[in-house]
């Protein structure tokens, strides 16, 4: 996760799973197959893009809602997932052109990858997906984003944890590279719905860029800034059970049809929740 996600796609303007073990346990808290074979869960990605160049400002606003089939397989010490989009509900506005909608018809296959015990991500597989929808969703991102690095030993509480997650996509005419360092910490118990669940929290920074041609137009972008949030891990089922995740971002942009470099301001919100 955009976590992630976000290509900032301004140019239409200008243009036109773990075995958790509790705190203080001797388990280890790593991946590994669950007790579900297939878990499905709701994606809210939300991101306010700010942009400022001579003198003038103005925004753009995204929001995706997306429902994920996540199968689980073993593969070596670690998992395989296969990874299916069986719902999309996404739309980018901006104050001068017609709003960009996809859904789920606009992405054929799933997203298939491995994980070793500590969440370290290889790409197996990639759906086609059109243009449009690349705007919200990057395969890639999946893979590497959607579920928390761990640290594949037993931990306690008030402990932590660093990781640094670096990959690059090539995807709906924008090749991008993303690099976040996260430090996680154990924070304790917490009870949601009658579950007892291991809450942890992150707190880290990202730096993203991308270059390619959106609505026929060269551009560059380059954001870095800090996120935060936490995740809830399910330590009977031995699954992700929800995440969330803030992000502040700025840098800048240069299109060819603009003759000044473009200021960007990113703001983004992601909240995961395992479905029943």
């Amino acid at each position: 996760m955009k976590l992630r996600r976000w290509t900032v796609a301004a140019l239409p303007i200008l243009s036109a799973c773990a075995t958790g073990g509790a705190p203080g346990s001797a388990r280890a808290l790593a991946y590994g197959v669950p007790a579900a074979a297939t878990v499905g869960y709701l994606v809210g990605d939300t991101a306010r893009v700010e942009l400022q160049a001579a003198g003038q400002s103005f925004a753009l606003s995204a929001a995706a809602r997306e429902g994920w089939r996540m199968e689980f397989t073993p593969a070596g010490d670690g998992l395989r997932v296969t990874a299916t989009l069986v719902d999309l509900d996404a739309r980018l506005t901006n104050p001068m052109t017609p709003p960009a909608t996809a859904d789920e018809s606009a992405v054929t296959g799933p997203v298939v990858f491995t994980l070793d015990r500590r969440g370290k991500a290889t790409v197996e597989r990639l759906p086609q997906m059109t243009a449009v929808v690349s705007q919200f969703l990057s395969g890639t991102g999946v893979a590497n984003s959607f579920f928390p690095r761990l640290p594949g030993r037993a931990v306690a509480r008030g402990e932590s944890w660093v990781d640094t997650v670096e990959y690059t996509s090539d995807e709906g005419g924008a090749a991008s590279t993303t690099r976040t360092v996260t430090t996680y910490t154990v924070a304790g118990d917490s009870v949601v719905d009658g579950e007892t669940l291991l809450l942890v929290r992150s707190t880290g920074t990202s730096a993203q860029s991308s270059a390619g041609t959106i609505a026929g137009t060269d551009f560059d972008q380059s954001v870095e800034g800090t996120t935060s949030g936490h995740f809830l891990w399910d330590l009977a089922g031995g699954v992700l059970h929800s995440v969330a995740y803030d992000s502040e971002m700025s840098g800048s942009m240069e299109v060819a049809i603009a003759p000044v470099a473009l200021a960007v301001r990113v703001l983004s919100k992601v909240r995961v929740r395992k479905t029943p």
